[in-house]
């Protein structure tokens, strides 16, 4: 029998009501598990406090006459069977009465534990459940970084790539970058020394072609360190002039409104 099985004949091993076989296996099982040998102490203890529980009875003055009377009425042929005292009645009540609360008491500790094991199992649960969602962020962005670094690796491989030096402006004389440009690959450009922003402030790059209006490459994520890599947005880089840096406010604009922190021309 498995251990659940097992648990349930608590109850009756405490009242001795099991049968030679149950109780053999119920004094093997205890002899192994604390759980249910704790159990069946409760169990007994609360057996014995019912026991004092019950209300004592004296027994009545003519209760004598009536017990010599029931032993020989057997001798009488004609004797009516003595009717059950009252004092038998209360005792196999308060038998049944002790019984019934002790198996109420089983169930109810039985029922407890099982609470507890299910709270257990649902906060296992819980923490698989974040667990899970936690890889799976990680996955995507696992996969985001990959998908970036081939690209980068697409650009920097190109047989038709050319390198644009990106210097620093008044506003920020120590900031520089390297921009590496595809026509058939796209652009990836590097920077270091970029000075700190306010919440409220971003980068944005921007590619002006020869002659034309500046075009968004997209935003920049400066890093602690003052660098920053960022792939240029598809679109952006077919003809490339000059590329530039200007500090925007927070969510970018359409066209460059902020001073200009780098920039560099590309030579022919």
């Amino acid at each position: 029998m498995s251990h659940d099985d097992l648990r349930e004949l608590s109850g009756g091993y405490a009242l001795g009501a099991l049968s030679d076989a149950d109780r053999r296996a119920f004094e093997a099982h205890l002899s192994t598990c604390a759980e249910c040998a704790g159990e069946v102490r409760d169990l007994v203890a609360v057996a014995s406090g019912l026991a004092h529980a019950v209300p004592q009875v004296d027994p009545p003055a003519a209760l004598r006459a009536r017990v010599l009377s029931a032993a020989t009425a057997g001798h009488r042929p004609d004797a009516a069977p003595a009717p059950p005292s009252s004092t038998r009645r209360s005792g196999l009540f308060a038998m049944l009465s002790a019984a019934a609360a002790i198996a109420a008491i089983a169930l109810g500790l039985y029922a407890v534990s099982l609470q507890q094991r299910i709270r257990v199992l649902e906060e296992e649960l819980r923490i698989a459940s974040a667990r899970a969602t936690e890889i799976n962020r990680q996955l995507v962005q696992y996969r985001v970084a990959s998908d970036r670094a081939l690209q980068i690796r697409a650009i920097l491989a190109a047989p038709d790539l050319r390198r644009i030096d990106l210097a620093g402006q008044k506003t920020a004389p120590g900031a520089f970058g390297r921009a590496f440009w595809s026509p058939t690959q796209g652009m990836v450009v590097a920077f270091d020394k970029l000075p700190a922003t306010t919440t409220d402030r971003v980068y944005q790059l921007w590619v002006i072609p020869s002659g034309g209006n500046p075009v968004s490459a997209g935003l920049l994520e400066r890093q602690s360190d003052g660098t920053a890599i960022t792939l240029g947005a598809p679109g952006a880089s077919p003809r490339v002039g000059t590329v530039a840096v200007t500090l925007e406010p927070a969510g970018g604009v359409p066209a460059p409104t902020g001073d200009m922190i780098v920039a560099g021309t590309l030579s022919n």
